[in-house]
């Protein structure tokens, strides 16, 4: 075991405004609770404020040095927010190789029911992972992403916060050998009846049209169609 505090970097992909509302940063901050202590730092970087603010170099320099990097990010299209793959990029041309042995993780959540629909998200970081020198880790995909917040204290949903509360207690084990005893892929999802999910989820679209002044037949609206 290496004696010198180490450091672990937890990168929030989130592009929303409001990163309170934002699950990756919710995420982030609570991985970085759980596992700072006297011999670890560990620091929450957010890629929109940093893009923003023009701060990346610090953030890249933070990056580096770091010995485990956490990407939590919510899925866009079916892969990273467009901000998180250009951090990625510019980072990976500013230090195309690792100073250290690094391993990444990664939490990809996303509004479907099946957590599975991450898989190619977590692909791409496996692959960011590989191309700049690091280990991959696994990490954990999670489903209906859209609740996560407003229903954390639920009793439903303790079984998806005891997955994401394993993979930062995994993280902190290989910490302390160093890397990876193997990588690791876990699935969680809310255990709630889909069709109450989908119902919700239309009710929230429904009452975010009206407060904008629209109505719910605009939702129906393709103003692209030829």
């Amino acid at each position: 075991m290496n004696n010198s505090k180490q450091s672990v970097v937890f990168l929030s992909g989130s592009p929303k405004v409001k990163q309170d509302e934002a699950v990756s940063d919710f995420l982030a901050k609570r991985g970085a609770q759980m596992l700072a202590n006297d011999s670890l730092d560990a620091r929450v970087i957010c890629v929109r404020e940093t893009l923003l603010h023009r701060q990346t170099e610090d953030a890249f320099t933070a990056v580096q040095n770091a010995d485990a990097i956490v990407v939590i990010f919510p899925l866009y299209f079916f892969c990273m927010p467009a901000m998180l793959t250009r951090f990625l990029q510019d980072f990976a041309v500013r230090y195309p190789v690792a100073s250290k042995k690094t391993n990444v993780y990664a939490i990809v959540n996303c509004g479907f029911p099946e957590p599975e629909i991450n898989l190619e998200a977590m692909r791409v970081i496996d692959s960011f992972s590989r191309h700049t020198g690091r280990t991959f880790g696994g990490g954990t995909l999670v489903g209906c992403g859209g609740m996560l917040l407003a229903a954390q204290q639920a009793p439903f949903m303790k079984p998806l916060f005891e997955e994401i509360d394993g993979l930062f207690s995994r993280i902190h084990q290989d910490l302390n050998g160093q890397e990876p005893a193997k990588t690791l892929l876990s699935n969680t999802a809310a255990k709630f009846p889909r069709f109450l999910y989908f119902l919700a989820g239309n009710s929230g679209w429904h009452m975010a049209a009206r407060k904008n002044g629209l109505r719910s037949n605009d939702l129906k609206r393709k103003p692209y169609q030829s």
